[in-house]
């Protein structure tokens, strides 16, 4: 198959997009992607691709191209500017594209706009698109404070109105949990018939047992490793921390960095806080040391409306991992946690639920935390295989340029 792939964010970035996109051209497909400029974990842009202008890329035997969208910066204007211009650039690269493609590919994380090329393209040369949906738009402006009801309304109503259009548009939408098939049919009015799931996969590292990385002077060490962005609400877990202030045998660990690194950072000051240990982010291969060294793995979503749908693919990680799972959080994560056995779920914000089960899991025998663990391994086993992904993308994508 010839293979367009949309994607605003791609190498050398790390995301699992790249990674797709290596295999299927080691399964003897040919595929171009056209995606934006790079940037740091401060927003701006890697040293290489600071000209703006088109550059044309090889990575892995990956036709790239990317066109020359604004840095990501700080703060929502700058990140609405970022969106729009790949909107625009990739538009522009779209039109001089020839129409030999079997088939177009989006990978919607942030923004759901980013599939309006793909439309182009596919008006223009009466293409099949197939989508990635990773991210439930418009709810998830929700995270950046736009909701459906005061001053903010219309904006949400417009990306409503927009969202719509673009996911009416795809001939198919694979989603990443169930929640989402009943949001972007009741919300979105996507036919049933064009949805279905395809959860991510957890990474084959994950499952193997590795010695524990993590010095820590404390008993029971609770582990939360990725973003810290308002979504996340890691402040739910320094205020349980802050409940536990007084049990010298528990400590929590944040991996990562985020835009709500400093303000956590600042609340853990201003609580005097000695429990509470910050760390970097770390690569994906050095994960499993830091999960061998937890007691439990933490995971906690913010009260937001698209966080309900939300089955991230730390989830499938931390499942992978073999350890118990608490959730500070409502909705489709909480959910499997519970129905798998692997772990317990309080509420988004129940800091005091949480700091409880916390202290539950400490005074279980190490019999039945490894027992809770394996049961989410096994699970993670069967329902997020990385072959079996990979297997289901490639018919689905087969499939549909056929038609």
């Amino acid at each position: 198959m010839k293979i367009l792939v949309i994607s605003q964010q791609f190498w050398p970035e790390s995301w699992r997009i790249v990674e797709t996109c290596e295999f299927l051209v080691e399964q003897g497909n040919e595929v171009t992607v056209i995606c934006g400029r790079p940037n740091d974990e401060n927003g701006h842009l890697l040293s290489s691709y600071k000209k703006k202008k088109t550059i044309f890329e090889e990575h892995h035997g990956i036709h790239i191209i990317r066109v020359g969208d604004a840095p990501r910066k700080t703060g929502d204007f700058c990140l609405y500017v970022k969106y729009m211009s790949f909107v625009h650039k990739a538009n522009k690269e779209i039109d001089r594209l020839a129409g030999s493609f079997d088939i177009i590919l989006v990978n919607q994380l942030s923004p759901v706009m980013q599939a309006i090329p793909a439309i182009r393209f596919s008006d223009k040369w009466d293409c099949p698109i197939l989508m990635y949906c990773q991210d439930i738009w418009p709810e998830s402006l929700s995270a950046r404070g736009v909701k459906n009801s005061g001053l903010t309304k219309p904006i949400y109503q417009h990306y409503l109105r927009k969202s719509r259009w673009i996911y009416q548009r795809m001939d198919r939408i694979l989603v990443t949990s169930p929640s989402y098939i009943s949001y972007l049919q009741e919300r979105c009015g996507v036919a049933k018939d064009k949805l279905d799931c395809l959860p991510q996969f957890s990474e084959p590292l994950f499952f193997k047992t590795l010695e524990p990385t993590l010095s820590s002077s404390t008993k029971y060490n609770y582990v939360f490793a990725g973003n810290v962005g308002f979504a996340q609400d890691v402040e739910t877990i320094v205020r349980a921390a802050n409940e536990l202030k007084g049990n010298p045998d528990i400590s929590f660990h944040i991996f990562g960095d985020g835009s709500d690194l400093t303000s956590v950072k600042k609340y853990v000051l201003s609580l005097r806080l000695k429990n509470v240990n910050f760390h970097a982010r770390v690569s994906t291969a050095e994960l499993p040391g830091v999960y061998a060294s937890a007691d439990a793995l933490l995971l906690t979503f913010g009260k937001l409306a698209f966080t309900r749908y939300v089955l991230p693919a730390k989830l499938t990680s931390y499942m992978a991992a073999g350890k118990p799972i608490l959730v500070a959080g409502d909705g489709a994560a909480a959910e499997l946690v519970k129905r798998v056995g692997c772990g317990a779920s309080v509420s988004s914000g129940d800091f005091a639920g949480l700091a409880d089960e916390v202290q539950k899991i400490a005074r279980r025998p190490l019999q039945e935390k490894e027992e809770m663990g394996n049961k989410g391994r096994d699970y993670a086993k069967k329902a997020f295989d990385r072959s079996s992904y990979y297997a289901r993308l490639v018919k689905e994508l087969q499939s549909l340029a056929k038609k």
